[in-house]
């Protein structure tokens, strides 16, 4: 049974960590298998991709049991969250293409810190998230120390990181952990739906728009304006550039190339 299953959808990629008997807990199979298919989906057409997890769970986070039965040392764990967990992270959060986590169930320990590295959260109702470390005696480590407070705020997140306590979905939507909330029957048509509307869009744009974004939240606002300017004047050279303009004005819609 493959760890991950890949589905297209025209320009989605569907990519669903299947480990359900341990509700999708995270191990290094999982994540290096993770990883390429992000990679791969850099060139081959994809303009969105949604992550979620199989049988009504995304993640469980890290899966102990095994990291015990593989030697559970301060240097094994070092080891995988720098040269394993770490690299994964950093390529869910820097595709060039938008990333959607899709949670339905629970996403716990990393595997919360792997829905905030995504750049939109949709879940069902019955999606939970935890920053479950402090359970344990131990911080994120998956990048929740950056990435929560600028979800939810200082206060929010040192809340969550201090208690380790579940957020249910409908506050997820209302602190901004997560962007959209639906019923579990129709989730994954909804999340489907979502993610065609963002691949339609120019594929400059997304590209670009997102890459400028991400290099704001760790700049200043004259770096960010300079930033756009550059983007725009690189988007209107490029064989796209007239195009949302000719669409418009012809009342159609767009025909994007992606060059």
């Amino acid at each position: 049974m493959a760890v991950l299953n890949i589905d297209r959808y025209e320009a989605v990629t569907v990519l669903t960590m299947n480990r359900p008997e341990v509700r999708n807990a995270v191990d290094d199979e999982l994540m290096n298998a993770l990883r390429a298919a992000l990679l791969a989906c850099e060139h081959d057409g994809t303009r969105c991709i949604v992550l979620t997890g199989a049988n009504g769970s995304f993640s469980s986070g890290a899966d102990i049991k095994k990291a015990i039965e593989n030697g559970y040392t301060p240097e094994n764990t070092f080891y995988m969250l720098t040269e394993v967990y770490g690299p994964t992270l950093k390529t869910i959060r820097l595709s060039s293409w938008p990333v959607i986590a899709a949670v339905d169930g629970f996403a716990a320990g990393i595997g919360c810190d792997m829905a905030l590295a995504c750049d939109i959260r949709l879940v069902s109702e019955r999606a939970k998230f935890a920053e479950l470390f402090i359970r344990v005696g131990l911080i994120p480590d998956g990048g929740g120390t950056y990435l929560l407070p600028r979800l939810v705020g200082t206060g929010r997140a040192m809340e969550m990181m201090f208690t380790g306590r579940d957020v249910a979905a409908q506050e997820a939507v209302q602190i901004g952990l997560a962007n959209h909330c639906y019923p579990v029957e129709t989730f994954t048509d909804e999340v489907l739906k979502f993610a065609g509307v963002i691949s339609r869009k120019s594929p400059q744009a997304l590209r670009r728009g997102k890459a400028a974004m991400l290099a704001a939240l760790d700049s200043d606002y004259s770096s960010s304006l300079a930033r756009e300017a550059e983007n725009q004047k690189a988007i209107l050279s490029s064989e796209d550039g007239p195009e949302g303009f000719l669409a418009f004005a012809q009342k159609r819609e767009p025909v994007w190339t992606g060059k």
